[in-house]
Order: structure tokens, then C-alpha cells, then sequence
């Protein structure tokens, strides 16, 4: 039914044509990078030397068919293309006229598709001036000729889209920023297109999310929250369209919780085109981002995203109630390992809120008890614990730095030497394959020592070379964060500094100063319920 409307459509659309004249179709096409090659491709020449051959053999009625700044790899996303396939679907064009093949398109294969079948079984005639194909001749060379030069354009396509590929992972490199919009709460620099200057407006909702998110605020009520307040979204804050239906989504939120840019960073290569064939941009792994540090004015200070970061990585299970705890995501059995669930509800009073071990119930796992305990108690033992901190290093700073440097010099003191002294030896026989190696390749050169044998010695040599490579920076990674732990206790002792006593405590602070809180089984010995709680600091680990 749909091709019968379609038909009448056109039909109707092309009546003023004799019933026996057809349409004659001159295809042009340019992409975006043909642009920069010079006048050859221009629309403009096509159509000159498009017209020119029609005139001059006499091709009847013709008409223009025009895709400006489309690539070649992809004939579905050509406008014009699309509405010459429907009239020669209809009957209506029986000649197709380009100025060569690389113009109808670059990927070898659906030019096959129209060429060799499509075309033939409609009786559609297919001439590349340039390339000297014409599908009304019999000259098989020439045909032959086509498919040859079908894989070439497809060669090309490929071969420019990795030169491009190229020149933006360069110029990401070089820390260059590669078009695109700059982050919300950002704009680009007037004045340099590579550098960012802050948005206030949008600078302060930003702001504000951290702060809701650092107070504890979960990151779908703070969407609901702006929702409600009607409060410009990314989308419309950009767009600047005023609209009284601004809803905010939770990723939305969380994107902009996790985003490098705020506290400074120039972040880049986060995404990527699989191929030239396939336009679709897929996320990296952000182990794999260019992050260039300290690049522009930070809307959030470097410690509070990195606290934000971690209260992120912390997984916090939601209740029925879409409330969380204050410690969720932290809290640990202490002998199956498995994470405490906070554990709520409407016939729950707050003061019966507790965290219960998730392997308790695990049909894998089944820990031996479900090591609960009320969240109101481990406030108490965590407030009182963190107090007693606070207090000891304030009082005692050069004696708790000692102890913590001298704890950690002891547990690893005799494997560090040893780690040093291996890093030592793999450096200098590094250092010895280089020479040998290239004494090889000089051999080799001189007629000293045969192909065969260069490339057999040469491989074992460059493999053993490989493995030292890892190994060595395997251990001066290592090294470096044993070295980084002295700074993470001055750090742990500059975050104690900003209180005194607490008389309260919120998401905020526990999850600044607190890693992990490791519940036991309770001991009913005694005929009382009495309990081990092990506390984890940030930075520092446990300590008496």
C-alpha cells in the first residue's frame, strides 16, 4: 500500500514528463574533508561538468540530485540520494550520471549493491564520467575496472578518517581542546577557544549540587528537588530556552558530580568513533581520558570533588523508603567480608534502624549471624571514637606521625629493599639488552650474522626487554605509592586539624574521615550482648 501511495506521489509530482521519456539523475556529492582538497570536487564543478555531458550525449531530461557536506561511507543519511532511490524505485530515472565513482559513495560494498544489482534489475543505466564507466557498455574491462576503484574510494575513506583520527588524538595530546561544548558551568574563553572561563549562573548550580550531595542528600532527591524549584537544566540553561517543565534526571545530576572539569581539569579522549563506517561514539574507560591538570579556575576545590568521588564509589543500597543510612556503603562484616544493608522501613522507629550483614541471607555465602547493629549505636561508637581522634593528634601530632611512619616502615621496610634492589637489576639489564640489540642490528648489517639468525636472537632479545618493561614499571609504580603513604598521613592530620569536638555527625564528615567500619559477631558470653566495632580511617587505615 505504502509503495502504491509513493508511486502515485511521484507520479503526480513528475507529470509534465512524456510518458515514455524517463528522468535522467546527475548525482553530486561533497563531505566536509573533500572540502579542503581543492576545487575538483566542489558541487560546482561536478554540476558543470554533469550538465555538460548530459547536453552533450543527449540524456533527455535531467535533474539535479545534491547531498553538500555528507560522507561518502554512508548512503542512508544522504537526503538527496535517498529521493533519487525512491524515483528510481518508482520507475521514473532511468540514468544515473556521476562525476566519478568515489562521488556515488566510498564503501565498496553497497556500491556494489547498486552497481552490479540494483541498477541492472531496474534497467537503470549508471555512468562515472571520470572513471569511464557506463553500464549501457559492453566493455567488461571497463565494469571490472569499477569494482577496483570501489575499493580504492572505500581505501581512501578509511585512510582519511585515520589521518583525522590522527591529528585530533595530537592535537588531545597536546592538550588541545577539540570543539564541542565547554561543560555547564563553564564557557569558552573569547579570547583563546582552548581555555575555559567560569559561568557564574550555571556555576553556582553546580555549587549547590555538591554541596546538597557532601550534606547527604541522595542524587535523586536532589534532581527531584531542582525539578520542583523549576531550575534550569543543561539543556535548557544552553539552549536558553525559559520552560516551566525543567526536569532534572538523576544521571544528569551524577554527570555532573563526576565531571574532572570542576575542580580545574582539562579532561579529553573521553569518547571515540569505532570506525569510518560507524559514526557512533563510544565512552572510554576513564583510565584511558587525557586529564590535564590545573588547565583553568576550579568551580569546586580539588579535596571536595575528590571526597565526592568517594562517596560515589561507595555504592549505597536504596530502601523501600528511598532513605539511606549514614554509614551505607561503608560498613563491613568483619568474617564473611560481605557489605551490612541498611535496613528501614515505615514500621521501622528510627531508633530500630540497624545495618544488617547481606551474607547472613546470601545463599552463597550464609554467614553464621547477621552481626547487626543499631545505626543509632554506631553513631554513638563512631562519634565518640572519631572525638577521642581528634583530641590525641591535636595534642600529640609529632608523636602520631612517628608511630604511623614507623608502622609503616616496619611492615614494609625488608620488602621495600628488596622490591628497590630487583627494580635496580631490571633497570641495568634494560640498559644491557639496548647494547646488545643494537650490536645485533649492526651485525646484521655488516653481513656478520645471517637474516635468520638476526631475527631469532633479536626476537628472544626484545620479548626478554618487553617483560623487564612491565616488571619495571610494575615496582616503581609500587615504590611510589609506599612513598605517597607519608603524604596521605599528613593529609588524614591536615582533614582532623579543621574540627575540635563534634558534637554531631553528617554524610559529610563520615565519609571524609572514614573508609570502612567492620562489624564482628557479638560475644553473649557474658550474658550481655557485647561487641567489636573496627573503624578504618581515610588515608591512615586503623589504629588504637
Amino acid at each position: 500500500m505504502k509503495s502504491t501511495t509513493l508511486q502515485r506521489t511521484l507520479t503526480t509530482k513528475y507529470s509534465s514528463l512524456d510518458r515514455a521519456e524517463k528522468l535522467t539523475a546527475l548525482y553530486c556529492r561533497i563531505s566536509n574533508e573533500d572540502m579542503n582538497a581543492g576545487d575538483s570536487n566542489s558541487i560546482l564543478n561536478q554540476k558543470s561538468i554533469l550538465e555538460k555531458y548530459a547536453k552533450d550525449n543527449r540524456l533527455g531530461t535531467y535533474r539535479f540530485f545534491i547531498d553538500d557536506g555528507y560522507t561518502g561511507t554512508n548512503f542512508s543519511k544522504r537526503p538527496a540520494f535517498q529521493e533519487m532511490l525512491e524515483l528510481v524505485n518508482a520507475g521514473i530515472v532511468k540514468t544515473v550520471v556521476v562525476k566519478d565513482l568515489s562521488r556515488f559513495g566510498r564503501n565498496a560494498t553497497e556500491v556494489g549493491l547498486y552497481t552490479d544489482i540494483l541498477f541492472p534489475k531496474l534497467d537503470v543505466r549508471f555512468i562515472a564520467i571520470n572513471d569511464n564507466v557506463d553500464s549501457a557498455n559492453s566493455n567488461i574491462t571497463d565494469l571490472d575496472y569499477s569494482g577496483f576503484l570501489n575499493i580504492f574510494n572505500e581505501f581512501h575513506s578509511k585512510s582519511t578518517s585515520a589521518k583525522v583520527r590522527s591529528v585530533l588524538r595530537s592535537k588531545a595530546e597536546r592538550g588541545e581542546r577539540i570543539g564541542g561544548f565547554a561543560p555547564f558551568g563553564y564557557q569558552l574563553d573569547p579570547k583563546d577557544k582552548n581555555h575555559l572561563v567560569i559561568d557564574e549562573v550555571a556555576a553556582e548550580i553546580v555549587r549547590r549540587i555538591f554541596r546538597l550531595y557532601l550534606d547527604g542528600m541522595t542524587i535523586s532527591k536532589i534532581a527531584n528537588l531542582l525539578s520542583s524549584e523549576k531550575v534550569p537544566t543543561v539543556t535548557k540553561y544552553r539552549q536558553k530556552v525559559v520552560d516551566p517543565n525543567c526536569d532534572w534526571y538523576r544521571e544528569s545530576v551524577k554527570n555532573i558530580l563526576s565531571r574532572p572539569e570542576y575542580c580545574g581539569d582539562l579532561v579529553l579522549a573521553k569518547s571515540y568513533i569505532k570506525s569510518y563506517k560507524d559514526k557512533r561514539k563510544i565512552l572510554n574507560d576513564a583510565k584511558d581520558w587525557l586529564v590535564f591538570k590545573d588547565r583553568h579556575e576550579a568551580i569546586i576545590p580539588r579535596d571536595q570533588f575528590e571526597l565526592v568521588q568517594t562517596m560515589l564509589a561507595k555504592k549505597r543500597r536504596r530502601t523501600k523508603s528511598n532513605r539511606h543510612g549514614l554509614f551505607s556503603g561503608l560498613v563491613y562484616c568483619h568474617d564473611c567480608g560481605y557489605r551490612h544493608y541498611f535496613c528501614t522501613g515505615k514500621s521501622i522507629s528510627p531508633n530500630q534502624e540497624r545495618y544488617i550483614c547481606s551474607g547472613f541471607q546470601s545463599k552463597k555465602v550464609k554467614c553464621s549471624d547477621s552481626h547487626y547493629i543499631r545505626e543509632l549505636k554506631l553513631q554513638e561508637i563512631v562519634l565518640s571514637d572519631l572525638n577521642d581522634k581528634i583530641q590525641y593528634v591535636k595534642k600529640h601530632k609529632q608523636e602520631f606521625l612517628q608511630l604511623l611512619i614507623s608502622k609503616t616502615e616496619k611492615d614494609s621496610k625488608k620488602e621495600l629493599k628488596a622490591i628497590e634492589r630487583r627494580l635496580s637489576e631490571c633497570q641495568k639489564r634494560a640498559s644491557q639488552l639496548d647494547v646488545i640489540i643494537k650490536k645485533l642490528y649492526e651485525d646484521n648489517v655488516l653481513g656478520k650474522l645471517s637474516d635468520e639468525r638476526f631475527m631469532s636472537l633479536s626476537k628472544d632479545y626484545e620479548h626478554e626487554q618487553n617483560l623487564l618493561k612491565s616488571e619495571i614499571l610494575e615496582k616503581s609504580s609500587y615504590l611510589s605509592e609506599q612513598k605517597d603513604k607519608l603524604m596521605d598521613v599528613n593529609r588524614f592530620i591536615s582533614i582532623i586539624d579543621q574540627y575540635t569536638t563534634l558534637t554531631e555527625l553528617n554524610s559529610s564528615i563520615v565519609n571524609e574521615l572514614i573508609e570502612r567500619i567492620e562489624i564482628h559477631q557479638p560475644d553473649k558470653s557474658s550474658g550481655k550482648r557485647v561487641q567489636q566495632i573496627d573503624i578504618f580511617y581515610t588515608f591512615v587505615g586503623k589504629f588504637n
